[in-house]
């Protein structure tokens, strides 16, 4: 299972480095649409390790991923059920900051799974050293 979260990690973190990397030549918005894809990745993620965080100590972390995923959706949400009611700079202005608060989230959650995947090892050897003096 550890090797899987390490694959899951490192491969949203090529996507994420792609994304940074993809600015200059597809501009924000192609780098928007690799954000999203990383957004969903991400989502798939931590809905299968919410457990492991929480029983792992990192119940507030994961928490504040939660809350700060539900105020992207916040922020996103009314652009799409009132697209005719915004001006086109209000809903540039919206775009961008939801841009900049999903790419902080994403960031967030690589740094916080990073921890887990290191705690989960540094757990794994432990006991693999405790088990070898009984």
């Amino acid at each position: 299972m550890l090797r899987l979260r390490k694959i899951d990690c490192f491969g949203q973190l090529l996507l994420a480095s792609c994304t940074l990397l993809s600015i200059p030549f597809l501009g924000f918005f192609g780098a928007g649409l690799e954000l999203f894809f990383l957004a969903c990745w991400q989502l798939i993620s931590v809905l299968l390790n919410t457990h492991s965080f929480i029983s792992s100590g990192y119940k507030k972390p994961i928490l504040l991923y939660w809350i700060l995923w539900v105020a992207d959706l916040i922020l996103i949400t009314p652009l799409f059920f009132f697209e005719n009611d915004f001006t086109g700079n209000l809903k540039m202005f919206i775009i961008w900051i939801t841009i900049g608060t999903v790419a902080f989230t994403a960031g967030y959650y690589l740094r916080l799974y990073y921890r887990l995947i290191e705690l989960i090892s540094l757990r794994n050897e432990l006991d693999g050293l405790t088990k070898s003096k009984h």
